[in-house]
């Protein structure tokens, strides 16, 4: 067994405890009932961000404010709305390219974790870590960024926020190893067990 799979057996019951400890404080949605959408519209289930404005728009609910910008009223009902169309659909696929857009530097939300939830019901290995691939990526700049410009200004950037983006990185990464050995594809994770080693260690992801 080599270091980096060394490492993350030691830090797997840890692991486990910040996934859990993230799906309860990282969800900023709030779980509700909402109105069925109008039965006339009909999404295309390809492109979410498009059936998002379609729908608005077949609904009377999009205009020009005053500098001729379109603004959409409802948008995130709407929203909600068209990601439970999709789940139902099972449309998935779409989801997984658009949410790999979003920014999780910071924080996850209802629509990742539950679209999570799906695709490792569905045993859907190559969507689930394209999907968490996207969430790293974005997390690992946010750490090598911070961590360099703390460097250069360290009287302007604290050390506290290079340790905090460093952990939102190792969660992100341990929750993928965890999902990897969950669907038993450990050996399709090899590049991010040695970003693992390299963070636990404080240096460039």
């Amino acid at each position: 067994m080599d270091s980096c799979s060394q490492s993350i057996n030691t830090r797997h019951s840890e692991c486990l405890a910040k996934q859990r400890e993230s799906i309860d404080l990282v969800r900023p949605l709030q779980v509700r009932t909402l109105p069925p959408m109008n039965k006339a519209f009909t999404p295309s289930f390809q492109h979410f961000q498009k059936d998002i404005e379609r729908y608005l728009e077949s609904e009377g609910k999009c205009e020009r404010n005053e500098h001729g910008q379109t603004v959409y009223r409802g948008y995130q009902a709407a929203l909600s709305q068209m990601f439970r169309e999709y789940i139902e659909k099972d449309a998935i696929a779409p989801l997984v390219v658009e949410f790999r857009k979003w920014n999780w530097e910071w924080g996850y939300n209802d629509y990742l974790l539950e679209l999570t939830e799906c695709l490792q019901e569905a045993r859907n290995w190559p969507l689930l870590k394209e999907l968490w691939a996207a969430v790293i990526a974005k997390r690992r700049t946010n750490y090598n960024k911070t961590k360099k410009a703390q460097r250069a200004q360290p009287d302007r950037i604290p050390e506290d926020l290079v340790t905090k983006t460093r952990k939102l990185l190792l969660e992100s990464l341990y929750r993928l190893q965890s999902y990897a050995s969950e669907l038993q594809q450990e050996s399709d994770v090899r590049e991010y067990l040695e970003m693992i080693a390299r963070v636990e260690k404080r240096i460039k992801a």
